[in-house]
């Protein structure tokens, strides 16, 4: 566990810090609301003259959130692009976009991800064929981590960061990697989940300038129950369940708070050495962080609501999948969706 104590005095340290953590260009999709707009707001909050990409699809919406980020910091540059990320036509045109903003040598700093929903609905497919949900929870992500790749490596100290379930893999079909035949609610959950950590796992190493985190953020007070559920299970969840749990619920600032410090404390570095000591510096009270195979400082971290790290490579069926070659497999599996759907 890392105190919140602590990880606010980090991020409280940022402005004082080089430009790529004190004015960092920073993508987010998921932010026009919960948790991502919760690091948005920390973001603006603790850093001098920061430049947001926010991916979404209401522009009204995002104008609210500008109009509130300008009054957090007047001094950041907040662009919004129109998009539905469930689509991975919509995320190339995106990424198109912010690849055409950002200035000739300049990376991304930061690409922050955490769309997607809960629902009880079967399979329901997009205009591409991928299930919705799991594209927004995996497909879509990826195709963001693929896209702007180039740019994140040329930032000194560049950070992915996925927030799902790290640290709650668990099976998943190995000859049905997309969930045509095999679909459920679990399933859904734990594909989106497992493949997201081997993913990364494959990445890291492939990406030794890029550190990749997939996070857990436990129960946290956020609307994304509201909307997939049949009204009788969303009023007993708003009505009686919430009330009796929210003792429980990790408040939203602080949520936005430890993604922040996942995303720029050197607690959790990129594998190479030569992107080592770029980030927030530790303090006595921190060491860096094992990555997901158990040793430390590998470039992808699991990590849980409170900033621990998952520990001992998250147990026997990862370490499996790892003997097995799935996260090889699982990444090999993504490149093929990306051709099939895009042709790229």
């Amino acid at each position: 566990m890392v105190a919140i104590s602590i990880v606010r005095s980090s991020n409280e340290s940022i402005r004082d810090l080089p430009p790529h953590l004190s004015s960092p260009t920073a993508v987010f999709a998921g932010a026009t609301q919960g948790i991502g707009l919760a690091t948005l707001r920390q973001l603006a909050t603790h850093t001098v003259t920061p430049t947001c990409y926010i991916v979404g699809r209401s522009e009204a919406k995002a104008k609210e959130i500008i109009d509130e980020l300008k009054e957090v910091n007047a001094k950041g540059t907040y662009i919004f692009v129109k998009g539905e990320v469930a689509l991975l036509e919509s995320v190339d045109e995106v990424c198109g976009k912010i690849q055409g903003s950002i200035g000739k040598g300049k990376g991304i700093d930061m690409l922050f991800m955490s769309q997607g929903y809960l629902t009880l609905e079967g399979r329901k497919e997009t205009p591409e064929g991928l299930d919705t949900l799991l594209s927004l929870r995996y497909y879509s992500r990826l195709r963001f981590v693929h896209n702007l790749l180039p740019l994140l490596t040329l930032a000194p100290n560049p950070h992915v960061v996925s927030v799902l379930a790290g640290g709650q893999e668990g099976k998943i079909c190995e000859d049905d990697l997309e969930l045509q035949h095999n679909y459920g609610f679990l399933a859904c959950a734990n594909h989106g989940t497992t493949m997201t950590t081997l993913a990364f796992e494959h990445l890291a190493k492939e990406n030794p300038r890029v550190a990749f985190v997939h996070v857990y953020p436990g129960y946290v007070e956020t609307n994304i129950l509201q909307s997939g559920f049949p009204w009788p299970i969303t009023a007993l969840y708003t009505y009686i369940l919430k009330p009796l749990i929210s003792f429980l619920a990790v408040p939203l600032p602080e949520c936005g708070d430890r993604q922040l410090f996942h995303a720029t404390s050197d607690r959790y570095p990129p594998l190479s050495s030569s992107s080592s000591g770029s980030g927030v510096p530790i303090t006595s009270d921190l060491s860096i962080a094992e990555g997901s195979n158990g040793i430390t400082g590998t470039g992808f971290y699991i990590v849980g609501q409170t900033s621990e790290v998952a520990s001992s490579g998250t147990g026997k069926l990862l370490s499996r999948y790892r003997e097995e070659g799935l996260p090889e497999k699982v990444w090999r599996h993504t490149v093929e969706i990306f051709e099939k759907v895009r042709g790229q």
